[in-house]
């Protein structure tokens, strides 16, 4: 390699890592995929997968849920 040929690469090289350090970064947003919902008859579970924490909610046909948090929003708006 000739030295018009490195000084090409070195300088394409270095404007790429300029690049990629200085162009701002997105905001960050909830994970797609970060809540899981899984469920057998009369039993359901959503899952935060960031934090492992487990909601879940059983209802046998027509005795109502069991846990009052199942359906409030999983993560608060800022």
């Amino acid at each position: 390699m000739d030295k018009k040929s490195a000084l090409i690469l070195g300088v394409c090289l270095i404007t790429a890592a300029l690049v990629v350090t200085l162009v701002p970064q997105p905001q960050s947003q909830p994970q797609t995929g970060r809540f899981q919902m899984y469920g057998v008859p009369s039993h359901a579970y959503v899952i935060d997968t960031t934090t492992g924490q487990v909601w879940q909610d059983f209802a046998t046909t027509g005795s109502g849920s069991s846990d009052r948090d199942f359906t409030l929003a999983k993560l608060k708006k800022k």
